[in-house]
This record gives structure tokens, sequence and C-alpha cells, in this order.
């Protein structure tokens, strides 16, 4: 990877870690450009259901990006209602 990737990576991370909220854990942001022209980012989280890897791929750094940045409030968002449900399951047994 260039500086100019570690950098884009750096950035993008920054980006990421407020919008994933404060119970999803940013582990790992990796840049890969698998064949001519194309970019593959893979963001690793720590979630209430453990590790999961959210991989986006195409033709542009930049939109892959931005489809990793539009995602993150959904995966945060459906991480907490994971806990409610998962919750609200575990009281309504006992």
């Amino acid at each position: 990877m260039s500086d100019a990737d570690d950098r884009f990576v750096e950035a993008l991370a920054g980006e990421l870690v407020p919008l994933l909220g404060p119970r999803i854990d940013l582990l790992e942001v990796k840049l890969e450009r698998p064949a001519a022209g194309r970019v593959r980012i893979t963001v690793l989280v720590e979630t209430s259901a453990g590790p999961q890897r959210l991989v986006e791929e195409g033709d542009s750094l930049t939109l892959i990006a931005a489809a990793h940045i539009e995602r993150a409030p959904i995966h945060r968002l459906a991480d907490g209602f994971r806990e409610v449900v998962d919750r609200s399951t575990m009281t309504s047994r006992g």
C-alpha cells in the first residue's frame, strides 16, 4: 500500500468510528487492489454478535469508502436492535 492509501485508510477509520458508535469497536480497515482498476475495502468490527467483516468492492475508491460510511449507522442501529431483542428474549424466558 502506498503512503496515500495509508492516509486514506486512516481518514476513513476516523470517519467510521463515530458513525459506528460506542458499542461497536473498529478493529481494522484494509484497502486492497485485487485487479487492475478494482478496489476492495474490508472493515473488521466487533459487535454484540461477535466480529463481523464488512466488504465493499468496485472501481472507485471514493464510492466504496462512501458506501462504508453510508452503511455504518445501519450497523450501529442493527447492533442496538440485536441487544434489545436479546435482552427481551432472555427476560421473557426467565
